[in-house]
């Protein structure tokens, strides 16, 4: 009699088991978009913040080169050889230079004293456009709120 019982409790817990077994995987299923949304977005804002940081490095030192090849060096600098000197910078580190608006400007002008100021404007790019879109319409984000610009500005005075 024991022996009947103690099998029937081993069939009752397997039967229990196979209730269950199965809420694991729709769990899962449910959680995962949710996961891979979250971290899809961490890597989306990860991106941004490394082209924020990058242009306002160039930017910084592009307003140091300018500086020290200011009028009086033995090599005075233009605004665009800054320009080129930008767009080589961001080439080195993965970007598209092209897509990359760069301003120069010299207050007064490029003699000691004054000031210099640059400022590189990059459209930002995310990594999958596929998921820029709204679902359920055929619009973008983009067309809703323009481009997203990663904007650098230093002024540095001679």
């Amino acid at each position: 009699m024991g022996r009947f019982r103690l099998r029937r409790q081993r069939l009752t817990l397997f039967l229990k088991r196979l209730e269950t077994s199965g809420s694991v995987a729709v769990e899962y299923a449910l959680i995962l978009p949710l996961l891979l949304t979250f971290i899809y977005g961490i890597l989306e804002i990860s991106h941004y913040g490394y082209i924020r940081l990058f242009t306002a490095n160039i930017a910084h030192d592009a307003a140091r080169y300018a500086i020290v090849h200011s009028s009086i060096s033995a090599d005075p600098l233009t605004s665009t050889a800054i320009q080129t000197y930008v767009n080589n910078e961001l080439t080195a580190i993965g970007l598209t230079a092209t897509t990359a608006t760069v301003t120069v400007t010299f207050t007064p002008s490029n003699a000691p004293g004054s000031s210099v100021n640059v400022r590189i404007s990059y459209p930002f790019v995310p990594f999958m456009p596929g998921f820029n879109s709204i679902p359920g319409t055929n619009q973008t984000f983009s067309t809703l709120t323009g481009p997203i610009l990663a904007q650098s500005q230093l002024t540095f005075s001679n």
